[in-house]
């Protein structure tokens, strides 16, 4: 008994062992593929939720050069130049001008979990499917309670590792975005994470670093 006892816990030692190993090996081959597509343009659906209760959805695009970005939606446009973030509400012909925080940029950027995954996070995968696709779903769990991101998922297309989908908590809110489609190859320039001024003249400009 005590012999068949420990071959079991041996055995799902191993198979814990193999998913940690599996779903780093799958990230990394995410990541290749992301490299390999330089800068791109993301057209995305995104939805927020705290706990279950979802909490507002958006859909858009993204341009991404690194970690910058600039975000389009019906609602609102931002830039991002590395450091400083630009976002114009047309409704209220504002434009909001801030530092924000890694934890503010993670939440947004659909790359950022490329930044995480290697250290500071448990990692286990399983194959699932999403939106008719056979993927692997990585999940990635802080081992730190002050991690800015407690808990990630990153659903990837089994056939050729694209990044599908990106889960991530902050204490009780999720915010899933969603790739809908990515094109890769593409060049931009530093101005197109930049605010343009001279093109809202009619704008209030609100500093709020």
């Amino acid at each position: 008994m005590k012999k068949n006892y420990l071959l079991l816990v041996l055995s799902l030692f191993c198979m814990t062992l193999s998913a940690k190993n599996d779903g780093k090996k799958i990230l990394d081959e995410a990541a290749k593929r992301i490299e390999r597509y330089g800068d791109v343009c993301v057209e995305f659906k995104a939805t927020a939720f705290n706990g279950t209760e979802e909490q507002g959805r958006m859909e858009g695009k993204m341009l991404l050069q690194g970690m910058k970005y600039q975000l389009n939606t019906p609602e609102l446009i931002t830039w991002y130049n590395g450091t400083t973030q630009w976002t114009l509400v047309p409704d209220n012909k504002e434009v909001n001008v801030t530092e924000p925080t890694i934890a503010e940029i993670q939440s947004v950027h659909p790359y950022s979990f490329l930044s995480l995954y290697k250290n500071g996070y448990d990692i286990e995968a399983r194959e699932s499917k999403l939106r008719g696709q056979d993927v692997y779903e990585v999940h990635l769990m802080a081992k730190k309670k002050n991690a800015s991101l407690q808990e990630i998922y990153v659903d990837v297309r089994k056939s050729d590792y694209a990044l599908f989908c990106i889960r991530v908590r902050q204490g009780k809110t999720w915010n899933r975005i969603s790739l809908e489609t990515i094109q890769g190859g593409l060049k931009f320039s530093e101005a197109d994470f930049t605010f343009k001024k001279k093109q809202y003249p009619d704008y209030e400009i609100i500093d709020l670093r």
